[in-house]
């Protein structure tokens, strides 16, 4: 397992200066025409692939559920940081800050493309981290000489980060995103990190609700297609529970925009649809947090606090101001007299990747490792244009957040708030931990699991030698 971690122990003293040769004159971060062939190449087939099947879409729909991907979605344009130069030359003081920076190899040390690519990246973090945006802009380039979208992980991880910075990637994903449904459900159904997440969490809420109960209000960070609850539904039609409240939080966008309403009520009325098949009653509404506060005051019930951020499937990035917010209000309604429940936590490139690391290269390093893992997880689909479409929809917008330094300085300021809530740690039990082994064994082999945090309060996914997905109950 160590052997994924080990290989980003970068020697700077492994880069050759010879990777910094021949510096032209004007040097966009991507190579415009190579970008333009990968677009003209590879997109028709993953169109193809999206819209005519090379495996039918009944193979990805939910097991006792009707599809909930009936309308066709769109991904929100990415705004990432623009780091393009003002000037169209590399200066000089370039030159020597590279040859500072990285000292020349023995000669008779073989660089092989993925090892220069490693010690490139590494770079390109410690550039941006310390606002040297010239050099960064000169070894994203080189980057982009080196990078493949169907090499291997380490490869195409470079191209997605250059891509990523491309105005070219907004346009990927947007033609892509036209057949969303039936990437999104491939991506669920075969790869085991938004199954394992939901699985873990709903078990999690069903083992705590008590005898006495007859409602169930579940408050979701971020409902989404509303996929996580199908199966929870059945089980709680099974157990004789009556009444299923669901509600999902309205949060305001940066850019002042909300939730889509269109989305919401298509999810809704699929929701109730299949909680009535099983005879439960169903009541799901949207609000945003302040009028959850005083809504569930009015109400004896009990509470499950559920919040999934940055896991793989889910293409739009929370801010981790939210999930404060959600988890300070959570603690503060199950404190209180009328109240009582539990917390699910699910974490993939979310709030523990933002908050563990106190400078950007080293988050950027330790998220490097994250990046590869997860496209190396995801190299057992054979069908390669479809696998790329995944990737270009739900790996892409994750890496425009990576390569903002300043995103990484706004959101670190909320660390200590983050790790002073004071919420109690509830034991992940046995046989949820059993269940989820039994998920994760049908997976690629390289896949494992296991608990972890104060009182075994936290189950975690991963692969090879980098945790993917944390999933997390507290009182």
């Amino acid at each position: 397992m160590d052997a994924l971690v080990n290989s980003f122990k970068f020697s700077t003293s492994s880069v050759s200066i010879e990777d910094f040769s021949d510096i032209s004159s004007s040097t966009p971060y991507v190579d415009e025409a190579y970008s333009s062939h990968f677009l003209s190449t590879h997109l028709p087939g993953i169109l193809q692939w999206v819209n005519e099947g090379d495996t039918p879409n009944d193979q990805f729909s939910l097991d006792g559920v009707e599809n909930y991907c009936s309308e066709q979605m769109f991904m929100e344009d990415v705004s990432c940081q623009n780091l393009s130069p003002t000037s169209g030359e590399v200066s000089m003081d370039v030159i020597q800050l590279v040859q500072a920076y990285l000292v020349l190899p023995d000669e008779s040390m073989e660089i092989d493309n993925q090892t220069s690519i490693l010690h490139l990246l590494k770079a390109c973090g410690d550039a941006m981290g310390s606002k040297q945006m010239e050099l960064a802009q000169e070894i994203i380039r080189r980057l982009n000489e080196k990078a493949s979208p169907t090499g291997k992980s380490i490869e195409r991880l470079a191209f997605y980060l250059t891509l990523s910075l491309d105005k070219q990637a907004n346009y990927l994903m947007q033609e892509a995103s036209k057949n969303y449904d039936a990437v999104f459900n491939a991506l669920y159904q075969i790869f085991p990190y938004g199954r394992f997440a939901h699985f873990t969490a709903n078990s999690a809420i069903l083992e705590s609700i008590p005898a006495y109960a007859t409602v169930l209000h579940i408050v979701d960070f971020d409902i989404g297609k509303g996929i996580q609850w199908p199966a929870l539904i059945e089980t709680l039609g099974r157990q004789g529970l009556r009444t299923l409240r669901l509600t999902t939080i309205k949060w305001e966008e940066e850019d002042g925009s909300c939730n889509a309403t269109t989305s919401f009520e298509e999810t809704k009325k699929q929701l109730c649809k299949h909680a009535k098949t099983f005879g439960l009653r169903m009541e799901v509404e949207e609000m945003d947090i302040e009028g959850l506060m005083s809504k569930v005051k009015m109400d004896n019930e009990w509470l499950a606090f559920n919040c999934m951020v940055g896991l793989p499937h889910m293409e739009k990035q929370r801010s981790v101001k939210h999930v404060e917010e959600f988890l300070t209000t959570a603690k503060a309604l199950l404190r209180s007299d009328t109240s009582k429940g539990i917390i699910t936590l699910g974490d993939g490139i979310g709030i523990k990747k933002w908050t563990d690391y106190t400078s950007f290269d080293s988050f950027f390093e330790a998220q490097l490792v994250y990046f590869q893992a997860l496209l190396e997880s995801m190299e057992q689909f054979q069908f390669l244009e479809a696998r790329i479409a995944m990737e270009c929809l739900f790996v892409v917008p994750h890496l425009c957040s990576l390569v903002n330094a300043q995103q990484w300085k706004e959101t670190c300021s909320t660390r200590c708030s983050l790790t002073k809530l004071g919420l109690e740690p509830r034991r992940m039990s046995w046989e949820n931990y059993l269940e989820a082994e039994e998920l994760v064994r049908q997976a690629e082999d390289s896949c494992w699991l296991k608990t972890e945090g104060e009182n075994n309060n936290e189950m975690v996914l991963g692969y090879m030698g980098a945790p993917l997905v944390r999933v997390s109950s507290w009182t």
